[in-house]
C-alpha cells in the first residue's frame, strides 16, 4: 500500500482550523497496556496521543488496500489528491517518506542522534494518517547548506538507511536494497528548495496518507 508523503511549511496557529478534527498531543505523556497488531502480544507504551471515546485500539483494523486509475500526469495526481490547506501552502509531494525515514536525516542534518520527530496533530486511529512537526534545528542547518553539507547529510542519511535495521526484517529478510548517495539527494534537494521559501513564522511539517 503507497503513503503520501507531503512536506509542507505553515504557521502552527493555522493547524487547528486547518485540521479541525484532529487533536492536539496531551500535555504530558502517559503509559498505556495495548497489543501489538502484529504480535497480539501486550505491550507497554508511552506516548503523547490522546484517546479517542468509542475506540479500541486493539480491536483497530488496516485499511483496506485500494487500486487507483491514474490519468495524466502523476505529479498533478499527488497534488490533487492533497487537502485544500496544504494545496494553499508552499508544499512537496512525495511518496513512501515516514518518520522510519525522517528521524534519520534529521539526526544526519542536526548531528543529534536521539532527535525524535513529534506529532503536531493526531488524526482518528481509524484514518491512519499523521502530521509531524520536523524540528527547527533542522531548517537551521538545511536552509540552505553549502553543497559540502548537503553532500555531507545525504552521505549520513544513505549510510544510516543501507544499515541491517533499515534493510532486513527482524528474521533476517532483506526487505529494501542499500541506499546510493544519490538516492538520498533525489529527496534531499526538493525539502532544501521548500525551505528558500520559509519564514520565521512558519514550521515545516509532514502529512502523511495511506
Amino acid at each position: 500500500m503507497a503513503i503520501y508523503s507531503t512536506f509542507f511549511l505553515a504557521q502552527p496557529d493555522q493547524l487547528p482550523v486547518a485540521f479541525p478534527d484532529w487533536k492536539p498531543p496531551l500535555p504530558e505523556p502517559v503509559t498505556r497496556k495495548s497489543i501489538n497488531p502484529f504480535t497480539r502480544e501486550e505491550m507497554t507504551i508511552t506516548t503523547c496521543a490522546p484517546e479517542w471515546e468509542g475506540f479500541d485500539p486493539d480491536n483497530m483494523a488496516f485499511p483496506a488496500p485500494q487500486v487507483v486509475a491514474i490519468e495524466g500526469d502523476y505529479q498533478t495526481y499527488l497534488e490533487n489528491r492533497i487537502p485544500p490547506f496544504v494545496q494553499s501552502q508552499p508544499h512537496w509531494c512525495a511518496k513512501n517518506l515516514t518518520n522510519v525515514e525522517l528521524e534519520p536525516l534529521v539526526a544526519a542534518a542536526t548531528g543529534a542522534p536521539d532527535t525524535k520527530v513529534e506529532s503536531a496533530l493526531y488524526a482518528h486511529p481509524a484514518i491512519g494518517c499523521g502530521l509531524e512537526q520536523i524540528p527547527d534545528d533542522f531548517i537551521a542547518r538545511v536552509k540552505p547548506p553549502s553543497d559540502a553539507d548537503l553532500q555531507a547529510i545525504a552521505e549520513q542519511w544513505a549510510k544510516t538507511m543501507s544499515t541491517r535495521e533499515h534493510t532486513h526484517s527482524v528474521s533476517g529478510d532483506r526487505l529494501s536494497d542499500d541506499w546510493s548517495v544519490d538516492d538520498a539527494l533525489r529527496l534531499l534537494n526538493p525539502i532544501v528548495e521548500l525551505l528558500k521559501q520559509h519564514s520565521d513564522a512558519q514550521s515545516l511539517y509532514l502529512l502523511i496518507e495511506p
